[in-house]
């Protein structure tokens, strides 16, 4: 870890001791169930041009069964080990600048990347929109970043608006997890012989706004909405506090910023739901 993360983290580890009960039930890293993965077994069953299914009718908008869509392939080279273990670490490149390999993971909802590649892509300067919370881990709860990375390309794929958690490096050979945010927009074929990952464009659905369903806009919003709450009532919570003290104001400012940052962070949601015609009712 560099002295520059270490200047950063150091200090918000002792704020977030101190205003621990903020966290109780703070955000968590959502497990990867078997109902999740039938879900996307669903949403990844391509249709062909041959079988292209019902139409589909939703208020102003038709889409035939008969509409043919080119949809594209693509192919990624991938490493295979670390060490002795069999791995599909990816070359990803986040907002057009750094290039990082990072682990193809179907048992993680998201992505996490590390400090390292986080200080890299300066998610970590001052004026960067990063809000502290807490995740779950086999080890116990663990302070983390919550940020939004714009871009991530993989190879000629890219996909807009990534949540993304930041913490602790986990290998040396990998900068971090994708999971399945991304590869639910894709039929996802693995040729260990070769070392190619296969993606396939799925069908542009309506229902699918940004490629994301009514379950994973509902529940970002919900998480987008929890953080800033838990930041709104701490803040409240000390100004309540009847003593001053050094300490106290420094909590207190540091709340004022992670509270701006969360609200900063559902503002940004919101822009992009309403880029792509989310429904009022999945926000």
């Amino acid at each position: 870890m560099s002295a520059k993360v270490k200047k950063i983290l150091l200090p918000v580890l002792m704020l977030l001791l101190a205003i621990s009960p903020v966290f109780a039930g703070d955000k968590k890293v959502r497990s990867f169930t078997n109902e999740d993965l039938e879900k996307y077994k669903a949403s990844s069953d391509t249709r062909t041009n041959a079988d292209p299914g019902p139409s589909i009718d939703t208020p102003g908008l038709k889409i035939s069964g008969d509409a043919k869509q080119a949809l594209k392939q693509y192919v990624i080279p991938y490493t295979a080990y670390e060490g002795t273990s069999r791995r599909i670490i990816i070359p990803v490149t986040f907002n057009d600048r750094i290039t990082a390999p990072m682990l193809l993971d179907t048992g993680a909802p998201g992505m996490h990347i590390s400090y390292r590649l986080a200080e890299k892509l300066g998610v970590l300067e001052d004026n960067e929109g990063k809000l502290w919370i807490s995740v779950s881990g086999i080890g116990g709860a663990v302070p983390a970043i919550y940020t939004i990375i714009d871009k991530i390309s993989v190879g000629d794929t890219v996909n807009l608006f990534n949540p993304t958690v930041v913490s602790g490096t986990i290998s040396n050979d990998f900068e971090g997890l994708i999971g399945m945010d991304f590869m639910a927009n894709y039929s996802v074929r693995i040729d260990t012989k070769k070392h190619l990952l296969v993606l396939e464009e799925l069908p542009k659905r309506p229902d699918m706004p940004a490629g994301h369903d009514e379950e994973w806009w509902r529940l970002t919003f919900r998480d987008f909405m929890q953080m800033r709450a838990r930041w709104e009532k701490y803040r409240e919570d000390l100004n309540k506090l009847s003593y001053d003290s050094a300490r106290v104001e420094a909590l207190k400012r540091f709340a004022d910023k992670q509270y701006s940052t969360a609200d900063e962070l559902l503002n940004r949601l919101k822009v992009f739901a309403g880029e792509h015609a989310v429904p009022m009712e999945w926000r």
